[in-house]
């Protein structure tokens, strides 16, 4: 029997120096981002059974290790069963289905751990570097108040999941949803975020409309072919589930995206309403039919703002022009002023006349 045993904690002693750092890692960068409650939870579970695998008393009772691997599948548990509130919900599309890693990691974590980098690295620009760190901490806590747990398109993003044929979708429906009026948000680079669907969401709430918000690569390439294809897919959809008039709006890349697709003819019984172009545009773009809002910040390198008030002066009488003191990052760091204009200019828009609207 303790011939049996020895193989077993030299196995276990191994496994622990494999498990070790990566948990140890893990838990420094839990402290040093602000992680979420389940980021912690992995961070600990991870460290406590890297500590019962390496400690010989520890090793032989098996107590901590079993601890630290029950920390570990509680958490994941708890993320499977809960990342999917009564109106934050993300499943694929077309063909309906769950990719249930999404539910696994908080997007909060992965995408502080992410910013900290680009900010130590000075990838982000100037214009925004004090604030861009803070305003993400915000939003995702603001987030987390209103909603738990979410899942996140993100991560199969990353792993290049993302296809027309089968795309993780944010869809968030308020209380009492209009039975025909969505809008379509299309991310930016790096891929499609929860809290940057919520976002508009609150927006959207003030025409009880859903917000439908597709993956496509993280590049957010929208313009490509298979952006289209996945942007037709998705309005295909909607009009299945009754959809028939859609705001398109998009972020960065996405509103770049938006800009360009909304002068395309969309699938039959869809009409759109309007365009939200939110820190992006394309100056080449023929102009839509659609009435447009601009939402820009003062200080934009990435796009910059002359190219935005540009596209805005040739739009004439159909666009309105948003302007808040910020870099690139406007949506994220002056959130309530952001959304406050985007609920105004969908309200004025359900307003007016359809008969003024096509006039123009």
């Amino acid at each position: 029997m303790n011939a049996s045993r020895h193989p077993r904690a030299r196995a276990a002693f191994l496994l622990g120096l494999l498990v070790g750092p990566p948990a140890v890692a893990l838990f420094v960068l839990a402290a040093c981002i602000g992680a979420s409650a389940s980021g912690w939870g992995y961070a600990v579970g991870g460290v406590v059974l890297s500590l019962g695998l390496l400690t010989k008393p520890w090793r032989t009772r098996g107590g901590l290790t079993r601890a630290g691997l029950g920390l570990l599948v509680a958490v994941a548990a708890v993320r499977l069963v809960g990342a999917e509130g009564p109106r934050v919900r993300t499943g694929l599309l077309p063909a309906p289905g769950t990719r249930y890693l999404n539910r696994l990691v908080d997007e909060r974590d992965g995408t502080l751990l992410a910013a900290h980098v680009l900010w130590r690295t000075r990838r982000v620009p100037a214009s925004d570097a004090a604030r861009f760190i803070p305003a993400l901490e915000s939003a995702f806590d603001r987030l987390a108040r209103e909603e738990g747990l979410v899942a996140t398109p993100a991560i199969s993003t990353w792993l290049g999941r993302q296809s027309p044929e089968a795309f993780d979708t944010v869809v968030i429906t308020p209380e009492q949803p209009s039975p025909d009026t969505a809008v379509v948000m299309l991310h930016g680079y790096a891929g499609n975020f929860t809290v940057y669907c919520w976002q508009l969401a609150r927006a959207a709430r003030a025409i009880s409309a859903r917000t439908v918000c597709p993956s496509v690569g993280p590049r957010g390439d929208w313009w490509s072919a298979d952006g289209a294809r996945t942007l037709k897919r998705t309005l295909v959809w909607l009009r299945d589930q009754g959809i028939r008039r859609v705001y398109l709006a998009g972020l960065s890349n996405g509103a770049v995206g938006a800009h360009v697709l909304g002068g395309r003819p969309l699938p039959a019984g869809i009409e759109l309403r309007g365009l939200v172009l939110i820190s992006g545009a394309e100056a080449r773009a023929p102009a839509p039919r659609a009435p447009v809002l601009l939402v820009q910040g003062t200080r934009d390198t990435m796009m910059p703002t002359r190219i935005m008030r540009d596209v805005a002066t040739r739009l004439g009488r159909r666009a309105t022009w948003f302007e808040v003191d910020s870099g690139h990052f406007a949506f994220l760091d002056h959130p309530e002023a952001c959304e406050q204009a985007i609920a105004a200019w969908l309200l004025a828009q359900e307003a007016e006349p359809p008969r003024e609207r096509t006039s123009r």
